[in-house]
């Protein structure tokens, strides 16, 4: 069963006119305002190459990126090597797996930046889409949604660079904020420690930049995915009234005929396609992203949990490790939480489906729905390398796995 379809692809197409006021128009595109901005900053949005601009921000980028990126976990991983005790080990060991994967993020952000920005094209499409002031609200609540945890993630990652001052403004002896090696005596002289401070500095602020977009965008992008999924199940939904849209709005009394209601599902059936579209190049851009966080995680809240036990009394390092465990264990669980609403989602548009006036409609709305049906009772979850489901009940495990290597490592010590 089939239904007539464009053979060129949506990027390669005209878009349609928008049929809504310019007022009551939505640009979903909106809701990645803040990550397109962060990732301007870090080096991965440069002009065009006929601008003047174009040579001097491809050396800050590459300036940046090798001061940051390349050398920062350099500066762990040779500290984590010259550990000396166990307590010394798990210390460095959280610090370095969360950078190091933190690095490996923003590299596929690099990787996958230009497939995200394609999204934008799809985007546009499915946003005149929208045709009723319900469906438009679906979507406004999409992008008030993404806004709302990027600010919530940016207090969250601001209050753990502080924790990490605090390490070193109220300790009795010279300490950085992090255990790293250099190649100079930091502690020989002032002079030398404030180089080495300055340095973690500008490295940690950097990277809490590149964390806060890297950790943000999976989310983001599910956000409207399902806000765009919502916004078609209340399409469908209203194939069920004999009124049009705007004529119920109009208030006037003008039906629906057999041939405007057949046309308006086949659009529908077009349009989940695209979804579904839409739904695999996010799931191949956050894919990578979600395995890395989900292994990094569990490693590192055994190593902090070790670590918190022999920490002793000083408050600071305590406060900051207590705050880096929250942070991490935050990052995933927003992210299985919007796995699961995107299988609900799913659930909607199924409901949307069966809750249709089909009953009273012709033969062919009839098949063209069932095909609808078919194809919505095919979308699976979101997954994390194509191996594990991004879903409440793996964040359940990763905790249960977490405490388990955290027994083993303290019956070690």
């Amino acid at each position: 069963m089939s239904l007539p379809a464009t053979k060129t692809p949506i990027s390669s197409t005209p878009l349609p006119s928008s049929s809504t006021s310019p007022s009551n128009k939505i640009h979903t595109w909106q809701a990645f305002r803040y990550h397109w901005i962060l990732w301007k900053c870090c080096g991965l949005q440069p002009p065009k190459r006929d601008s003047k601009w174009f040579k001097p921000y491809l050396i800050y980028a590459i300036v940046l990126n090798v001061t940051v990126t390349l050398m920062f976990p350099i500066t762990l991983i040779i500290d984590l090597i010259l550990s000396q005790s166990l307590t010394e080990l798990c210390e460095n060991l959280y610090v370095t797996i969360t950078d190091v994967t933190c690095n490996l993020k923003f590299i596929n952000v690099f990787t996958v930046r230009h497939k995200l920005w394609e999204v934008r094209r799809i985007l546009e499409h499915l946003d005149e889409r929208a045709n009723s002031p319900e469906q438009r609200r679906e979507l406004r609540v999409g992008i008030q949604t993404s806004h709302k945890w990027f600010m919530a993630f940016l207090r969250f990652y601001t209050c753990a660079v502080i924790t990490s001052q605090l390490v070193v403004y109220l300790s009795k002896e010279r300490v950085l904020m992090y255990s790293s090696w250099f190649p100079w005596d930091w502690k020989a002289s002032k002079r030398n420690f404030l180089f080495a401070h300055c340095y973690q500095v500008y490295t940690v602020t950097v990277q809490t930049v590149q964390n806060l977009g890297s950790d943000t965008y999976p989310q983001a992008y599910i956000v409207i995915l399902i806000a765009h999924i919502r916004a078609l199940g209340l399409r469908i939904k209203a194939l069920g009234s004999s009124l049009s849209s705007s004529s119920a709005t109009a208030g006037t009394s003008r039906q629906f005929t057999d041939d405007e209601l057949y046309g308006e599902l086949v659009d529908c059936v077009k349009d989940h396609k695209i979804i579904h579209e839409l739904f695999l190049t996010i799931q191949e851009c956050i894919s990578k992203t979600c395995l890395a966080q989900f292994v990094a995680t569990g490693l590192a809240q055994c190593t902090i949990g070790i670590y918190i036990l022999y920490v002793g009394d000083d408050f600071s390092r305590l406060l900051n490790s207590f705050m880096f465990l929250g942070a991490i264990t935050i990052e995933i669980l927003i992210l299985c939480y919007f796995g699961d609403l995107y299988c609900r989602a799913n659930e909607f548009l199924i409901d949307a489906i069966y809750d249709c006036n089909w009953i009273e409609r012709d033969e062919r709305f009839k098949k063209a729905l069932l095909l609808l049906l078919q194809r919505s009772q095919q979308a699976t979850c979101l997954m994390a390398g194509s191996l594990i489901p991004v879903r409440l009940p793996t964040f359940v495990k990763i905790m249960k796995t977490a405490y388990s290597a955290f027994t083993v490592l303290n019956e070690v010590n």
